[in-house]
């Protein structure tokens, strides 16, 4: 039985830290911008106080164990660049979905989402002994699906009205997914790719 468990990640670049309530001024500071929210299940934060609501559902879906969210902070400078989590957390079948990763607008298009999918992917298959980690997104949301795709992920299919989004929009989901036994020469491709950016 593969369990998920809250720990910190950390890499190069980004530390993957566990949320906690100490995060929700830093996730407010960078996460009001509705258009990062825009194919998320819900939109972007309206207050301080409705972060810290989203914190505590965060933690409450960890505690039961469906959920771990983590906070993705710089190692140099230790701001919040943004959030990710693992879900439709499979114990039994030993697959987990890595999902709901937004970042701040400064860490767009850069090396921050591909260290952060690869130390979740490491974790998960070299750690955990993930045998499937899934990714699912919005149809409309072509930029997130060549995400995807750039880090290894084969496209397995569209689930036709899958979700209502942000309490109006029914969507289709995408689905992604990196098995067991890819995860050697995915592994090789990401670190060349980061070894890349950083030379």
């Amino acid at each position: 039985m593969m369990k998920v468990t809250p720990r910190v990640i950390r890499g190069d670049n980004v530390v993957l830290e566990p949320i906690s309530l100490s995060h929700a001024r830093g996730l407010w500071d960078i996460g009001q911008v509705a258009e990062d929210w825009r194919y998320l299940p819900r939109p972007c934060f309206c207050s301080i106080e409705d972060t810290i609501e989203w914190v505590k559902e965060a933690l409450a879906l960890s505690q039961k164990g469906d959920h771990v969210t983590y906070v993705i902070m710089s190692t140099t400078t230790k701001q919040i660049l943004g959030s990710t989590r693992y879900l439709n957390i499979r114990g039994k079948d030993r697959s987990v979905e890595i999902g709901w990763t937004w970042l701040a607008r400064a860490s767009q298009q850069t090396s921050v989402n591909t260290e952060t999918k690869y130390l979740l992917l490491s974790y998960a298959f070299d750690i955990l002994g993930a045998h499937r980690v899934e990714f699912k997104t919005d149809g409309r949301n072509e930029r997130s699906q060549r995400a995807i795709e750039r880090i290894g992920a084969s496209k397995e299919g569209v689930f036709r009205r899958h979700a209502v989004v942000q309490k109006r929009y029914v969507r289709d989901s995408v689905y992604f997914s990196i098995i067991d036994n890819e995860w050697d020469k995915v592994k090789m491709e990401l670190c060349a790719k980061l070894d890349s950016v950083e030379a």
